[in-house]
C-alpha cells in the first residue's frame, strides 16, 4: 500500500496549479475512497478516484480529446500536442474514442490505430495524466454508425437479454473488455481509466438517445454493460462516467440515471451550439450567451447532484468549433466554471483533415493568447511536459 501512496503522490506532483497545495494536503488516504461501482477495482483504480477527489480541492484539470494522436495539421508525430505547442504543457486529462473496436477494426472512427491509442494511453499514464474513454459504437440493427438513429429503430431494446441482438452485442462487449485488459504499464499493471458510457443520451442524435429508447431501457442497457464488463469479464480498471447533454432540470438530469451503485463520475456535455459563423458577430454573441447560460444551469445541477450522491463532477465535453470568439476561454469558459468545484473540463478534438474543426488553439492559430491566459489562471491544472 505504501508504494501505491507514493505513486499517487508522485503523479500528483506532476500537475501544475498556480495555487500550489502543500505536500501534506495532497497525500492520499486510500481508506477514504468512496464506494466504487466495482468493489473489486484494482488498487490503482481506487487511487485514481481518490486522486481526482483530492484534486477537487486544488483546481480544475484541463482536458483535450485525442491530444497526442493528431492536431490541426499533423498526425501521429511522437511527443506532439497542440496544447503543448501553445502552452508548453500537456493537458491533465486525455480523451480517447474506441468506436469501431466492436467491429474488430484496426483503427477507430477518427482514424487512430488502436495499437497507437494503447501506446498513447500508456504515455499519458507514465506522465501522470488521466485517460477517459468514450464509445460511439455502431448501430447493430442497421449496420450504420452511432448517429444512425431513426426513432422507429429500437436498437437498445434489441440489445437487452430478450432482444434479438443480445448475444451479438455481448460479443461486441467482449472486444471492449479485451481492449481494457490490454491497457498495462511497463510493469504489467492494468492502467486505470474512466469509461464514459452512452453519453449525451438526453439528446436524440445517437441510437441510445432519449427518443430511441425508454428511460428503463437505457438504465437496463447501462447496468447490463457494467455487469458484463465487471462481473463476467472481470474488467476491474474502470471508473464509470455518466454524461447527458446539457439539461434544464435535476429531474431531467436523473431521468435515465442507472443508480449510484453503477456510476463513479458525473458529468455533462455542453458546446457553443451550431455551425459557427466566423463573420457574424451577432450570431457569435448569441452562441456565447447561450453557452454561458447552459453551462451555468448545468454546473449548478451537476454539483448539487454530485454533492448528494457522493460522486465526482466534471464537464465531460465542451468547446466552440474554430473558436470565433477571441475570449472564449478566459471569459465564456473560465468565468463560468471558476466558482464551481469540478474535476475537469475536456475540450473536443483538433481534426487534421477538417481545417475548421478544432476546439483548442494550435500554434500560430487564433486565440493562442487567450488560451495561454486561461491555462495560467489560478484554478487551472495542467501536466508537466517531462517526467
Amino acid at each position: 500500500m505504501r508504494s501505491i501512496l507514493l505513486f499517487s503522490l508522485m503523479a500528483l506532483c506532476l500537475f501544475s496549479c498556480k495555487q500550489k497545495p502543500t505536500q501534506e494536503a495532497i497525500i492520499l488516504d486510500i481508506s477514504a475512497v468512496r464506494p466504487l461501482t466495482d468493489a473489486n477495482a484494482t488498487p490503482e483504480t481506487a487511487v485514481l478516484y481518490n486522486r481526482m477527489d483530492s484534486l477537487l480541492n486544488v483546481g480544475i484539470m484541463l482536458g483535450h480529446q485525442d491530444d497526442l494522436a493528431y492536431g490541426h495539421t499533423w498526425y501521429n508525430e511522437p511527443g506532439h500536442s497542440d496544447v503543448l505547442g501553445v502552452t508548453g504543457r500537456y493537458p491533465a486529462i486525455f480523451g480517447w474514442e474506441i468506436g469501431h473496436i466492436e467491429l474488430g477494426a484496426e483503427y477507430n472512427l477518427d482514424s487512430i490505430y488502436f495499437d497507437n491509442m494503447k501506446r498513447y494511453i500508456r504515455e499519458v499514464h507514465h506522465l501522470g495524466g488521466i485517460n477517459t474513454i468514450s464509445w460511439h459504437g455502431d448501430n447493430i440493427l442497421t449496420g450504420g454508425n452511432a448517429w444512425d438513429c431513426d426513432t422507429l429503430t429500437r436498437v437498445v431494446a434489441s440489445l437487452l437479454p430478450d432482444g434479438q441482438n443480445h448475444d451479438k452485442f455481448l460479443g461486441w462487449l467482449d472486444k471492449v473488455a479485451d481492449f481494457f485488459w490490454d491497457l498495462k504499464d511497463d510493469n504489467g499493471q492494468l492502467i486505470p481509466v474512466m469509461f464514459r458510457l452512452y453519453h449525451e443520451h438526453s439528446g436524440s442524435w445517437f441510437w441510445w438517445g432519449n427518443k430511441q429508447c425508454t428511460p428503463e431501457e437505457y438504465k437496463k442497457l447501462w447496468m447490463m454493460t457494467v455487469e458484463y464488463l465487471r462481473d463476467t469479464r472481470q474488467v476491474h480498471n474502470l471508473l464509470y462516467a455518466y454524461s447527458p447533454n446539457y439539461v434544464q432540470s435535476e429531474a431531467e438530469y436523473l431521468e435515465r440515471y442507472p443508480g449510484n451503485e453503477y456510476v463513479d463520475i458525473l458529468g455533462f456535455d455542453c458546446y457553443a451550439n451550431g455551425e459557427n459563423d466566423n463573420t457574424n458577430p451577432e450570431k457569435i454573441a448569441f452562441q456565447i450567451n447561450e453557452y454561458k447560460k447552459n453551462m451555468t444551469t448545468n454546473l449548478a445541477i451537476l454539483t448539487a447532484v454530485a454533492e448528494k450522491s457522493g460522486k465526482i463532477p466534471a464537464v465531460t465535453e465542451s468547446g466552440m468549433e474554430s473558436i470565433p470568439y477571441p475570449f472564449f476561454f478566459s471569459d465564456a469558459v473560465y468565468n463560468t466554471i471558476k466558482d464551481y468545484k469540478i474535476s475537469y473540463i475536456l475540450f473536443w478534438r483538433n481534426a487534421p483533415d477538417r481545417p475548421r474543426h478544432f476546439y483548442v488553439p494550435y500554434p500560430g492559430g487564433a486565440s493562442e493568447v487567450d488560451f495561454r491566459s486561461f491555462v495560467a489562471k489560478p484554478k487551472m491544472i495542467t501536466l508537466n511536459a517531462h517526467k
